[in-house]
C-alpha cells in the first residue's frame, strides 16, 4: 500500500506528465489595434486595415497583392506544430463569368512553413495547404459549395513531419490530411522563414496562434472557443468515422447485374470504349475519349445502388450519374436531345438534368477526392473523401442511396457523401431517371454485381 507521501509524489508526477503533454502557446497575435504578440514579441505592420474582429478587432490588407503584416517564426518547431486563427471572407461568392477570388489570408515567401490558401469561383471555394518541408511540394486541400461572406470561420493547420503529416481542419474537425503520404527525400535542407506574412484584402484574420505540437480535434476546438451556433457550417465537411449500414433499408430488388451474357442489351455505351468480360467481371477501357455505360432501365426517385469497382490501373478518373432525364422531363434517349459521345459538358451543362459523383480520381494524397455535383451547371454541392485503396486489383464495395432530398455515397461501408438538397439552389430535388457509370480517358477499371433496389 502506498504511504501519504508517495501517494502525493505520484500524483504530482501524474499531474507534471499530463501537463507536458498540452500544447504549449509559442505565438498569438489578437490584432487589437496593432501587432503586439503574447507572450511577448511585436509583429511587423506592412499594409495594415484594422476592422471589426470576432472579438475586439481583426487585421487585412490595406493594398491588393500585399500582406497586412509579418509575424516573426521564432521558437515555432518546423518537426511539428499547429497554426490556426479566424478568417472571414469578406468578398461575395462571384457570379458565373465573373473572375475568382483569391485569399491568401497566411503564407511565407522566403523559406520554407505553413501556407493556405483559398480560392472562390461561382461553382466552389477550394481551402489549400502546401508541404512545409518542401517549397515545390502541394499538401492537402478541402473543396466546398461556397463560402459566406461575412461569417467567421476557424481555420487550423498541423504538421508532423515523423508521420509525413499535414492536415486542414475547420471548426476542429478534420478536411484532408496527407498522413504518411510524403514520399521520401522530398523533404528539403531550406530553412524554414523567418516571419509569417498575414492578410489579404478578400477578408480579415483575426486571433492567430501557433503551437509546438500537432493538436487534435478537441484541442483545437478548445483553444477556438467557439460560441453557440458558431461552428454550424457544413457545406462539404468530412466526417471520417461515420459508416453507412443501408440493408435495412433495401426493398424490392429492380436490377440485378452480374456481366454474365447476355449483359449488353441491358446497358448502352457512349463514347469509344472498349468493353471485355473478363473472370466474370465487366472491364471498361477507353478508346479516344471519355465514356458513359448506362444501364437502360429507369430508376424510382428512391433507391439503392451497389456496385463493385476494381481499378487495374491507378490512373484515371471515374464517375457515377443519377436521376438524369432530360431537362423538360424527357427520357434520357428521347431522340430529340442532343446526341452524347462522352464529351463531359454534355452531361453536367447539357440538355439534361443529374447528379453526379466523382469517387475515384488518379492522385496519391489522401485528400477529399469524392465530389458530389448537381446538374446542369456543374454545381459543386459537396465534397468527399476517397476511401478506394490506391492499388490495382483491389475491390471496394460503393454503396450509393437517395431519399428525397437526401443523398449519400459510401466507399466500403465509410460515408463520403452525405448532402441534402434544399430543393431550391440549382432547382427542384431530381426524381426518376438512368444511372450510368462514367470513365475517363486512360481509366482502366473492372466493374461486378450492379444492384438497384427501392427503398422500403
Amino acid at each position: 500500500m502506498l504511504t501519504r507521501t508517495c501517494f502525493v509524489l505520484v500524483m504530482l508526477a501524474l499531474c507534471a506528465a499530463a501537463h507536458s503533454q498540452q500544447p504549449k502557446l509559442i505565438i498569438r497575435a489578437p490584432f487589437d489595434g496593432n501587432c503586439a504578440l503574447e507572450p511577448g514579441g511585436q509583429g511587423e505592420l506592412v499594409a495594415a486595415e484594422f476592422v471589426e474582429g470576432r472579438e475586439g478587432q481583426a487585421i487585412k490588407a490595406s493594398e491588393p497583392d500585399k500582406h497586412a503584416c509579418a509575424v516573426p517564426l521564432a521558437g515555432v518547431n518546423p518537426e511539428e506544430g499547429t497554426l490556426m486563427f479566424w478568417y472571414r471572407p469578406d468578398t461575395p461568392t462571384p457570379a458565373q463569368g465573373e473572375p475568382n477570388v483569391r485569399h491568401d489570408p497566411v503564407r511565407v515567401s522566403d523559406g520554407l512553413g505553413p501556407r493556405i490558401s483559398l480560392r472562390q469561383d461561382w461553382r466552389q471555394a477550394r481551402l489549400a495547404s502546401a508541404n512545409p518541408w518542401n517549397r515545390e511540394g502541394g499538401g492537402p486541400g478541402a473543396v466546398y459549395s461556397h463560402l459566406i461572406a461575412g461569417k467567421w470561420y476557424h481555420i487550423a493547420y498541423t504538421w508532423k513531419k515523423a508521420d509525413k503529416d499535414v492536415c486542414v481542419w475547420l471548426f476542429g474537425l478534420p478536411q484532408a490530411d496527407t498522413l504518411g503520404k510524403w514520399g521520401e527525400g522530398e523533404a528539403t535542407d531550406e530553412p524554414w522563414a523567418d516571419v509569417l506574412r498575414v492578410g489579404c484584402t478578400a477578408g480579415a484574420v483575426d486571433d492567430l496562434r501557433v503551437y509546438d505540437r500537432a493538436m487534435t480535434g478537441a484541442q483545437i476546438a478548445a483553444a477556438g472557443n467557439y460560441g453557440d451556433g458558431e461552428c454550424m457550417y457544413d457545406e462539404g465537411k468530412i466526417f471520417f468515422d461515420t459508416m453507412l449500414n443501408a440493408d435495412p433499408l433495401k426493398g424490392q430488388l429492380l436490377v440485378e447485374e452480374t456481366f454474365d451474357e447476355p449483359w449488353e442489351r441491358n446497358w448502352v455505351l457512349e463514347g469509344p470504349g472498349i468493353l471485355t468480360i473478363e473472370d466474370g467481371r465487366l472491364r471498361m477501357r477507353e478508346g479516344d475519349n471519355h465514356i458513359v455505360l448506362w444501364n437502360k432501365q429507369t430508376f424510382p426517385k428512391d433507391f439503392i445502388a451497389e456496385w463493385e469497382f476494381t481499378p487495374n490501373e491507378i490512373d484515371g478518373l471515374c464517375i457515377v450519374f443519377f436521376c438524369a432525364a432530360g431537362r423538360n422531363g424527357e427520357d434520357l434517349f428521347d431522340p430529340s436531345l442532343q446526341k452524347r459521345d462522352g464529351t463531359f459538358n454534355l452531361y453536367h451543362s447539357g440538355d439534361i438534368n443529374c447528379y453526379h459523383i466523382s469517387y475515384f480520381r488518379n492522385t496519391c494524397g489522401r485528400s477529399p477526392n469524392c465530389a458530389l455535383r448537381k446538374n446542369w451547371g456543374f454545381y459543386r454541392a459537396s465534397c468527399g473523401y476517397d476511401f478506394i485503396p490506391l492499388q490495382t486489383g483491389v475491390t471496394s464495395k460503393l454503396t450509393l442511396v437517395k431519399r428525397g432530398a437526401h443523398l449519400q455515397l459510401a466507399i466500403n461501408g465509410h460515408v463520403s457523401i452525405d448532402w441534402v438538397d434544399d430543393g431550391v439552389s440549382r432547382g427542384p430535388v431530381w426524381g426518376a431517371g438512368r444511372i450510368g457509370l462514367r470513365q475517363m480517358m486512360r481509366t482502366d477499371a473492372y466493374y461486378d454485381n450492379f444492384r438497384v433496389w427501392a427503398v422500403k
